[in-house]
């Protein structure tokens, strides 16, 4: 019966899915019985920049909390998500807890002094298409990564684009470790500092915000100084995105999270990397890892 009542309300309800911009209803009460009654709604925005909720409410009060990855090491996770998030009130706050099924996020709400009721929403947050390995059509990168030796890149892979929820450092004496499989790409430069670039075609636009890049410290410096992230759009690239990647402990493989300053949609992406000086007085890049997140 409830999920009837909540199908009902999703049709008859402006509800909006395409972007980050759409208005969603979170339809709440308050009698603490597991049964939602719909008896009011709060307008408001939400979206996803990695794992974290971020948002407001049509009056302005922010919103913000995180979503759990599905079957994590924490204690009562297991194959459907579970999400905290708050809704500042000035002074005070209201607490809001509960897990997704597909597109509905259902739970309980607690107030600063002792509300509380049940609640959901419907969102496609958790459901949006990133870029995934299947999405690949193309990929290719600058000549400068096909010299050999100390010059390489992988070839395309069932193992590109996928992430492993890990930004912890993989050091070199682990033996399980494999750079031979998803993005990995190395270039030693004897003179200059040009932008090296890689790039991916998509059968489709597909939306990017979050996503992760990795790089290696032997001992010399980490190998991954700065780069951009860029778009094709109208017949010429687009930076999107500027960034530093910060300096990793040798000697380690390390991946970093990194977010665009807005959704952007493109099926044709480039990133470009300068190198950075090493103790040999070498230039050098080494880029791995790329995976994209809701």
């Amino acid at each position: 019966m409830k999920k009837l009542l909540l199908c009902t309300l999703c049709a008859i309800s402006p509800f909006a899915y395409s972007s980050s911009n759409d208005v969603l209803y979170l339809h709440y009460d308050e009698v603490l019985d597991g049964a939602t009654d719909y008896q009011k709604q709060l307008k408001l925005n939400i979206d996803l920049s990695g794992n974290t909720v971020i948002g407001k409410t049509a009056a302005g009060e922010l919103i913000s909390g995180r979503v759990e990855n599905t079957d994590s090491q924490y204690i009562g996770s297991g194959d459907k998500p579970r999400f905290q998030f708050e809704i500042h009130q000035g002074e005070t706050r209201n607490w809001y807890f509960g897990q997704v099924d597909g597109k509905y996020w259902e739970g309980v709400w607690f107030g600063a002094n002792g509300e509380k009721g049940d609640f959901s929403l419907y969102t496609d947050l958790l459901t949006k298409e990133v870029p995934q390995f299947e999405n690949i059509i193309a990929y290719y990168a600058d000549e400068v990564f096909n010299f050999g030796g100390n010059n390489s890149h992988n070839s395309l892979n069932s193992s590109f684009l996928v992430d492993s929820d890990s930004l912890e450092p993989h050091f070199t004496n682990l033996e399980h470790f494999d750079t031979s499989q998803g993005l990995f790409l190395q270039a030693d430069v004897l003179h200059g500092n040009l932008p090296m670039s890689f790039y991916m075609d998509f059968e489709k636009p597909m939306g990017m915000k979050t996503f992760r890049l990795g790089s290696y410290n032997n001992g010399e410096g980490t190998r991954l100084r700065t780069f951009t992230f860029d778009i094709w759009k109208h017949g010429e690239w687009e930076t999107v995105g500027s960034f530093e990647f910060a300096p990793i402990y040798a000697p380690s493989y390390q991946r970093q999270e990194f977010n665009l300053p807005r959704m952007v949609y493109a099926d044709r992406i480039r990133i470009s990397a300068t190198a950075t000086d090493d103790y040999t007085n070498g230039s050098k890049v080494l880029m791995w890892g790329l995976s994209f997140k809701r």
